[in-house]
């Protein structure tokens, strides 16, 4: 029952977790490899919030069509 539930999320979520892990990691780094963003502290908040948004957008986006 809790493994069918925790599938279920993932399949439903898919492009949001995409956006968040995937997406932001490479945002991240980017972020860090281009030196311009030194000064903020917490970076990796906004990358991968950043990820997380087009995740988002990415899914609801999907719903509509």
């Amino acid at each position: 029952m809790l493994v069918e539930k925790f599938f279920d999320h993932i399949t439903n979520w898919s492009k949001f977790w995409f956006g968040l892990i995937f997406l932001g990691s490479i945002i991240n780094e980017l972020a860090n490899q281009s030196g311009m963003f030194i000064s903020v502290s917490s970076l990796y908040l906004w990358t991968y919030g950043l990820g997380a948004m087009i995740g988002l957008i990415a899914k609801f986006r999907g719903a509509w069509l």
